[in-house]
């Protein structure tokens, strides 16, 4: 037995989890208690539908989007992915399915998830592990988590700040997975096939404050975001920049957030350094994909000085800026068309002259 020092509070939590998953039954028709439902017509040949259904990375993604939507839904803050907990969880849900069991301790290596996470390298102060087995989509495996007690439990504790998902489709999977009913570490039945194998590790480590963009979406198709930034309690003041700008002044900490990317579709990252009382600095960043649906070239569009006497039109995927005297004469007739329009000190329209303002993407 490997011992490690844990929170009474996430000890607590796993083992409420083991409770559950020790109350499978070896049937692989009947759905199975604590969130873990073996799906009958898994054993038939792959549909046209199977075959290109989302690759496991989606899978993952997707839980992770799922878990905050709940959290949100109860007033809680969002987790931050982590590629140490992802690592745990891979390396759980693999084993399983390679191995032929379904237990949160590996029946062959007899470790645990607070183990397994350990020895991913994360450094944890609370831990927990989900696991399933038989789902074929994420918003089937998060229901049945959702409507399972201890499950829900660990997918809306407060005392978690970060998240990993592992999700592996086995090929091949037969009735001989060895499930440990009694949490025991000991295999005493017997079940499948299940094929999909789930798990979600849980974790907060001392002194890391993460920055979440817009509850951890992949992806977003407007500069303007939310964070959410972890300290309450620890710090004072906080500063943020994107990737590749200058930090912004010092303010007081806030754990909501609005905040504008930098241009130019692409991965985007955000910094922040957090101060307290004692001016300890932290640091934590977040990436999220900026996918702007535009039909121009042209991020952000500044126009020089000039006067204009023919019709023209201006686009810009998130911003036009007219620079200081630029004019518009008649018979000109100018369009502006982005998101943004910015017009600088002096700008004219002279009489008879038309200007036209589209404030959307082009």
């Amino acid at each position: 037995m490997h011992h490690y020092p844990v929170s009474i509070t996430a000890l607590a939590i796993l083992m409420w989890n083991l409770a559950g998953a020790a109350q499978l039954g070896p049937s692989a028709s009947n759905p199975l208690p604590g969130g873990i439902t073996p799906q009958p017509d898994e054993v038939r040949a792959p549909t046209a539908e199977t075959l290109t259904a989302p690759t496991s990375a989606d899978f993952e993604q997707q839980v992770v989007e799922r878990v905050n939507q709940e959290r949100d839904a109860q007033g809680l803050a969002p987790l931050k992915r982590n590629v140490l907990l992802d690592s745990s969880s891979n390396t759980h849900s693999d084993n399983m399915a390679n191995r032929d069991f379904f237990a949160h301790c590996d029946l062959d290596l007899v470790t645990s998830p607070f183990d397994r996470i350990t020895a991913a390298g994360y450094a944890w102060i609370n831990a927990g592990e989900n696991i399933a087995a038989g789902y074929t989509t994420s918003t089937a495996v998060m229901d049945g988590w959702m409507g399972s007690p201890g499950h829900r439990n660990n997918i809306l504790s407060p005392k978690y700040r970060e998240i990993g998902v592992g999700y592996t489709n086995a090929t091949i999977d037969f009735s001989n997975v060895r499930i440990d009913e009694n949490s025991d570490c000991v295999a005493d039945g017997f079940g499948g096939p299940f094929y999909r194998y789930w798990t979600q590790n849980f974790g907060r480590r001392n002194d890391v404050y993460p920055v979440v963009i817009n509850g951890e979406a992949a992806e977003t198709d407007t500069r303007d975001v939310n964070l959410y930034v972890y300290g309450a309690g620890w710090a004072t003041d906080m500063r943020l920049k994107n990737e590749s700008g200058t930090w912004s002044s010092w303010e007081p900490y806030l754990s909501n957030k609005l905040w504008e990317l930098s241009s130019g579709n692409g991965v985007k990252q955000v910094d922040v350094e957090l101060r307290n009382i004692s001016n300890m600095v932290l640091t934590a960043s977040d990436t999220i994909a900026l996918t702007m649906p535009c039909a121009v070239p042209d991020d952000e569009l500044d126009l020089p000085l000039q006067t204009i006497d023919y019709q023209q039109t201006f686009q810009a995927c998130s911003l036009i800026a007219a620079a200081y005297g630029f004019e518009i004469n008649a018979p000109g007739d100018v369009t502006f068309q982005a998101p943004r329009i910015a017009l600088g000190p002096g700008f004219k329209v002279q009489q008879g002259a038309r200007f036209t303002v589209m404030s959307e993407t082009p």
